[in-house]
C-alpha cells in the first residue's frame, strides 16, 4: 500500500540528510500517490509515500506511539490487525487511528520483536526504537513486499525499490557480476543479492538490526512445518475450504473497493468465488494476447467471470503494445526477470488501477501446492534415482538427450542429480547451459552458488520429505524473488495494491503440514494441486 525509504548514520552526531531521504521517497511516488511523510531524529530519517486504503483520514505515516518513543514506516497490510487491536486494547493500549500501521506500533510496545511473527500479512517495515537508538528492518515470511539496503560503511539507507538509491550521484552503479551469473542460472536474482554490487535485498522473513555502529541480520523464528502424519482426505479438504474462506475474508480488509485479477485457472477463480459469496459481484480484470498466442487464457477468464457474475474488464495485447512499453516495464522492475508474463502484468495493472486501488490475485497457489511440472518430476525422480546406474546410463539418459524441447531435456537430465539443492536449482534455469556459459562474467561457479542459495532455505526443513522441502523452498525462494517481485513492482507502478490470499499465514500453516500423496490416502498436496485446469509451468 506504500513506498518507504530512510537512512541511519552510524555516527550518532551525524545528522540525517532529510532532503536526500525526501527525494528517495519522491522516486517512489508511483507506489504512494496519496500523500507523503517524513520524520527525522538526529542520525535517522524515515520517509513514506502513501496509498490510502485503510483509514484514509487517520493512517498517515511515519506513525508513532503516544510518547514518540517508537516510529514506523510500513509497506503492506496486516490482515489480522482487528484481532490484534482487540487484544492490545484489552491490555491497556490506546489507539488514535483505525489503521493497521498503529497496530504494529503498539504490538512492538507490548511484545518487542516477537510482535513481528504475530503479524499475518504482507509487509516490509522500518521501525525506529528511539530509546535504544535502534533501527529494525523486517520483511514478511514469504517476501511479498520488497526491501533493499545500501550500507556504505558510514550510513545505511533502505528503500522499497532500487531506483530510490539512484537519486544520489555518489551511489555506485557497479554491476554485481556474481548476481548476473545467478540470474543466468535461475532466471531471477535471489536474495540477498541484487544486480547492484552495493545493494542487498533483505531476505523474506528476516530482521536487520542497525544501531551503535553495528549491523546484524537474522531470520525471525517463524513456525516450521512438522513431519506430517497420515490424514483423512475429507477432513483435509474441509479444512482447506474453511481456511481459504477465512483468508479471503481477511484479505478484504479495506476502506476502498477491492477487485481481483482473474486468470484462466482455479487459483484466482476460487478467490473470486469467495469474494462474491462474501460481498456480492466484484470487479475483475484479465489480460490476453491477440494472434492466437498459445498461453492466452482470455476465454477461460471470461467463462469464470460469467459463471461468477463479476463486473469483468478484459484487455487484449498485441506484440506492438508489449514492445512499446518494454522500457517502462524494465524501469519499474529495477532488475531483470526472465518471466515473459511480466509484460502482461504491467498492462493489467494499469487496467485495474483505473477502477480500484486493491486487487486480490491467485498468486502463490502453485509453489506450496506442488503445482508445477518440476514438482511432479521430483516424485518421478525419486524412483528414477533408485534404478541401477548402468540402466540409467545405457538406456534412459540417452533417451532424455533425444527430447526436442530444450527445457524438458534439461529437466529430464536433472532427475539423475543426487544433490537436492543442485537439482532444484537446475530445474529453475530458463537458459540452456551453452547460453549461460557464453554470457557468464564471474570467475566463480554460478551453478554451485545457485545450489547454495537453495540450500539456505532447505536447511531448516531437512526433516521433511524431498517434495515438501522443495515446496517450502519454492514458496520463499523462487516465488519471492521472481513472481512476487514483479507482481509487486508492476502493480505498484500504477498505485495498485495486489494481495495474495493463498499465502495467508494460517492457510499456509495448513498446506505446509499436509503429507505427500502417499501419506493422505492418495489425496495429499499433489492431488489437490492436480485438480487445477491450469497448464503447469516447468
Amino acid at each position: 500500500m506504500c513506498g518507504i525509504a530512510g537512512e541511519l548514520w552510524y555516527a550518532v552526531d551525524a545528522p540525517a540528510d532529510a532532503i536526500a531521504v525526501h527525494r528517495m521517497a519522491a522516486a517512489l511516488a508511483h507506489r504512494g500517490p496519496d500523500g507523503d511523510g517524513l520524520h527525522v531524529d538526529g542520525p535517522l530519517a524515515l520517509a513514506h509515500r502513501r496509498l490510502a486504503i485503510i483509514d484514509p483520514a487517520g493512517g498517515h505515516q511515519p506513525m508513532t506511539n503516544e510518547d514518540g518513543s517508537v516510529w514506523l514506516v510500513f509497506n503492506g497490510t496486516v490482515y489480522n490487525a482487528p484481532e490484534l487491536r482487540t487484544a492490545l486494547t484489552a491490555a491497556g493500549h490506546h489507539f488514535r487511528t483505525r489503521s493497521d500501521t498503529e497496530v504494529i506500533v503498539h504490538a512492538y510496545e507490548a511484545y518487542g520483536e516477537a510482535a513481528f511473527t504475530r503479524l499475518n500479512g504482507m509487509f516490509a517495515l522500518a521501525l525506529w526504537d528511539a530509546p535504544r537508538r535502534r533501527l529494525l528492518l523486517v520483511r514478511d515470511p514469504f517476501g511479498v513486499k520488497p526491501l533493499y539496503v545500501w550500507d556504505d560503511g558510514q550510513r545505511l539507507r533502505f528503500a522499497s525499490e532500487l531506483k530510490a538509491f539512484c537519486i544520489d550521484p555518489a551511489f555506485p552503479r557497479d554491476v554485481d557480476v556474481a548476481a548476473l551469473d545467478l540470474y543466468l542460472s535461475l532466471g531471477f536474482v535471489p536474495s540477498p543479492s541484487t544486480m547492484f554490487a552495493a545493494v542487498r535485498k533483505l531476505p523474506p522473513g528476516h530482521c536487520l538490526h542497525a544501531g551503535d555502529g553495528q549491523v546484524a541480520m537474522r531470520p525471525l523464528p517463524w513456525p516450521l512445518p512438522a513431519p506430517p502424519t497420515r490424514c483423512d482426505a475429507g477432513a483435509a479438504e474441509a479444512a482447506l475450504r474453511v481456511q481459504l474462506i477465512a483468508s479471503v475474508r481477511r484479505h478484504l480488509l479495506s476502506d476502498v473497493t477491492v477487485g481481483a485479477l482473474l486468470s484462466g485457472g482455479i487459483d484466482s477463480a476460487a478467490v473470486v468465488a469467495v469474494m462474491c459469496a462474501e460481498r456480492g459481484p466484484c470487479p475483475t480484470f484479465s489480460v490476453g494476447f491477440d494472434g492466437g498466442f498459445a498461453l492466452d487464457e482470455t476465454a477461460s477468464a471470461q467463462r469464470s467471470a460469467a459463471l461468477l457474475g463479476t463486473d469483468h474488464h478484459a484487455l487484449v495485447l498485441g506484440a506492438e503494445a508489449c514492445a512499446a512499453t518494454l522500457g517502462e516495464t524494465a524501469w519499474h522492475l529495477d532488475e531483470p526477470i526472465a518471466t515473459p508474463s511480466a509484460l502482461a502484468l504491467y498492462h493489467l495493472g494499469r487496467l485495474a488501477a483505473a477502477h480500484v486501488k486493491v486487487v486480490l490475485t491467485g498468486q502463490g497457489a502453485d509453489e506450496p501446492w506442488a503445482g508445477y511440472r518440476r514438482h511432479r518430476g521430483e516424485r518421478l525422480g525419486h524412483w528414477y534415482r533408485r534404478l541401477p546406474r548402468l540402466l540409467r546410463t545405457a538406456l534412459l539418459e540417452p533417451a532424455a538427450r533425444q527430447l526436442r524441447d530444450e527445457r524438458l531435456r534439461r529437466a529430464a537430465n536433472a532427475l539423475g542429480e543426487d544433490d537436492q539443492a543442485a537439482r532444484w536449482a537446475r530445474l529453475l534455469s530458463p537458459f540452456a547451459p551453452a547460453v549461460r556459459a557464453e554470457l557468464r562474467r564471474s570467475t566463480g561457479d554460478p551453478e554451485a552458488a545457485a545450489a547454495d542459495a537453495v540450500r539456505y532455505w532447505q536447511a531448516p526443513v531437512a526433516h521433511l520429505s524431498p517434495l515438501a522441502q522443495q515446496c517450502y523452498v519454492d514458496a520463499r525462494f523462487s516465488l519471492a524473488d521472481d513472481l512476487l517481485l514483479y507482481g509487486d513492482k508492476l502493480t505498484m507502478a500504477w498505485g495498485l495494491e495486489a494481495r495474495v490470499p493463498w499465502l495467508d499465514h494460517e492457510l499456509m500453516a495448513l498446506v505446509e503440514n499436509l503429507p505427500d500423496r502417499s501419506g493422505c490416502a492418495g489425496h495429499g498436496r499433489r492431488s489437490f494441486a492436480s485438480a487445477s485446469p491450469r497448464r503447469a509451468r516447468a
